[in-house]
């Protein structure tokens, strides 16, 4: 039975659907993502399920019994409190019990209570019962939990007494992570719980959510996380909700052969309607007018069953080039150091950099990346030993904190131009593939979102065509379309890459060489990241004992193909007419009815609670699919065959 159900839930801002008529249920322990464009509704969702907001229309049931848990990405005013304090109110109803507790073992001591039996065994009755029920809920490990779980995000022991208020940004965002986390909730709703956190404290998330009890939706950038944890995909686009079975990999691969039978059909009755055109032009007053009439009778049936082409929805079109060729040696360091006060942050760091090198830059927050990449960038002054760029090296670096270089009173033109002799007319052009087009480049950087703001500073770090790209977490805030884009882009760049960031999907794909940042040392591993932490784990577990897995496998069946009819299967002696045109033309029509009936269930999200029948619907509208294909190619042959 679901834990929770949505039905036609709608919600409207400004007179506007964000999203209509949307649809699903969770199963208890079922683990889903709800992915979308930036701007698609994905956080105004969740803010439904929450509680938080009231839709324009439908309705959200959730399960009494189940308790339910919210992670926003901004969290609300800090509180008073200190961090461990404020992190065991995630589980208010224990602390209460223990607060009872308390209580009634005060009363037990109290004279009036403890000499009347009466009296005394009402008390310690509940106690008893109460007792029992707290070691159950495991209220006497709470504050160890506590403690394990604000670990597992970063915190130290020194932190736990630090107040609320006094964190950054991100630590409080990691505070409210671990008081979620906390609740034990049924229901866990989370949105990009992994801004803000450092590789291990993501890699140690994402083993926890792999194992958490409860069902989970969860709103992420990271697609090794949903891989690794989810097992159903929703996803929102142009206000409608698609439900795909499988984690991101899967759905990608669902999403992309989805669009791809949808774009061949709608070409292919495209042409037929062409071809239909044409021969009613041709014919239509000559002495094959009734097979032109006939045709114009197809057509007017073509169109009102016409297919509507796949959206296609913008994405960034990047390009990372260089304007001239670097020699070998890009960058050494010797000796380089770096302390603040009496914090040493860099010590002893010597490294080659050389032409072509794609490195990923690991460590945990404030182990020294950035500051790391502003030393090569000729950004910061080391405060010991040397670095050289080689000859030719055209450095550009893009800060973590970039979005905050930007003028906000300027426009995007204005932003991009600055002093640079280029024509508005071309600036204007460099921007569509950034997406930014129409009146949009005259917005006021200001009013920009942190997507657009981003994209704004990828488009400024490119123009120049440098060949050492240094870039500090290029992706933050960026949707999943415009990473891919970046992520191609930076593939296919000719120049050398110093890359910190989180996102291992693109560390994955771009670096070949890993450094480490920790305890100001450096380390330095030849090989990708699956390869490091493959190794890493094969250490941990003994010499073959543990084999890396890649969490985005996605299984799949495959069905025999379809036999191609044979010339000389007919029975001998017996002649068979060819079809006409109309009966080729009426079998169409019912096939796309049948095509249409099979893919009716497979946008149900109720459909994917049964395996069984996935399996089985999805055969049945792939065998329509083919045998729609097929009319089409048997209409063709009776269109170029002589008419009567």
């Amino acid at each position: 039975m679901p834990v929770l159900s949505v039905g036609d839930l709608t919600h409207t801002y400004a007179g506007v659907d964000i999203f209509r008529a949307v649809a699903f249920a969770i199963e208890p322990r079922e683990k889903v993502a709800l992915i979308g464009r930036n701007g698609s509704g994905k956080t105004t969702l969740l803010r439904l399920l929450a509680a938080l907001d009231e839709p324009a229309r439908g309705r959200v049931v959730r399960e009494r019994w189940a308790r339910l848990a919210y992670l926003p990405q901004v969290p609300d005013a800090a509180p008073d409190a200190d961090v461990l304090s404020h992190v065991l109110t995630g589980a208010a109803d224990v602390q209460a019990m223990e607060a009872r507790l308390r209580e009634l073992e005060q009363r037990m001591a109290r004279p009036d209570i403890h000499e009347d039996a009466v009296r005394l065994a009402e008390v310690m009755s509940e106690y008893a019962g109460l007792h029992d029920h707290f070691e159950h809920v495991g209220g006497f490990g709470l504050e160890t939990a506590a403690r394990s779980v604000l670990t597992g995000l970063g915190f130290r022991d020194g932190d736990f007494a630090t107040p609320v208020g006094e964190l950054s940004g991100g630590w409080r965002v990691r505070a409210e992570l671990a008081r979620a986390l906390l609740t034990e909730p049924d229901i866990l709703l989370l949105d990009e719980p992994t801004n803000h956190l450092d590789l291990a404290a993501t890699e140690w998330l994402e083993a926890y959510l792999q194992s958490f009890p409860g069902a989970i939706i969860i709103v992420s950038h990271d697609r090794y996380l949903l891989d690794a944890v989810t097992s159903r995909t929703l996803e929102l686009d142009d206000g409608a909700l698609t439900a795909y079975p499988g984690s991101y990999s899967a759905y990608a691969a669902l999403k992309a052969e989805r669009v791809r039978r949808q774009t061949e059909l709608y070409e292919r009755k495209q042409e037929e309607i062409a071809r239909l055109q044409d021969y009613i032009r041709r014919y239509k007053a000559g002495n094959r007018a009734a097979q032109a009439k006939s045709r114009e009778k197809m057509l007017a049936r073509v169109h009102t069953r016409t297919t509507v082409p796949p959206r296609r929805r913008g994405a960034m079109r990047v390009r990372a080039d260089t304007q001239r060729t670097s020699g070998r040696l890009v960058a050494r360091l010797v000796d380089v150091g770096q302390r603040y006060g009496e914090q040493v942050v860099l010590s002893g760091i010597s490294l080659e950099v050389h032409r072509g090198d794609r490195i990923g830059l690991l460590g945990a927050n404030g182990a020294g990346k950035t500051t790391l990449l502003r030393i090569i960038a000729g950004t910061d002054e080391p405060a010991g030993g040397r670095v050289t760029l080689g000859v030719g090296v055209e450095p550009r670096y893009f800060a973590q904190e970039a979005t905050e270089a930007l003028n906000p009173e300027r426009s995007v033109l204005d932003e991009i131009l600055e002093d640079r002799p280029m024509l508005p007319e071309d600036v204007r052009t460099y921007l569509g593939r950034f997406l930014f087009t129409g009146e949009d480049v005259y917005k006021r950087v200001g009013m920009l979102s942190g997507g657009e703001r981003q994209r704004l500073n990828l488009a400024k770090l490119l123009l120049d065509r440098p060949n050492f790209l240094l870039l500090d977490e290029p992706t933050n805030h960026l949707d999943i379309p415009s990473r891919e884009a970046l992520e191609q882009a930076l593939a296919d760049f000719p120049g050398t890459i110093i890359l910190a960031t989180h996102d291992r999907y693109l560390l994955e794909r771009i670096a070949t060489r890993i450094l480490t940042i920790d305890r100001a040392r450096l380390s330095d591993f030849r090989g990708t990241y699956r390869e490091m932490r493959r190794r890493a784990v094969s250490a941990e577990a003994g010499s073959g004992a543990r084999r890396a897995v890649n969490p985005s496998a996605a299984s799949g069946s495959r069905r025999a193909p379809r036999a191609a009819p044979q010339s000389g299967s007919r029975p001998a002696g017996r002649a068979v007419a060819a079809p006409t045109f109309d009966e080729v033309a009426a079998r169409i029509a019912a096939a796309e009815h049948e095509l249409e009936e099979a893919g009716r269930p497979l946008s149900d999200p109720e459909t994917y609670r049964d395996a069984d029948r996935i399996k089985l619907l999805r055969s049945q509208y792939d065998d329509a699919s083919e045998r729609l294909e097929e009319l089409y190619a048997l209409l063709e042959t009776v269109n170029e065959s002589p008419s009567p």
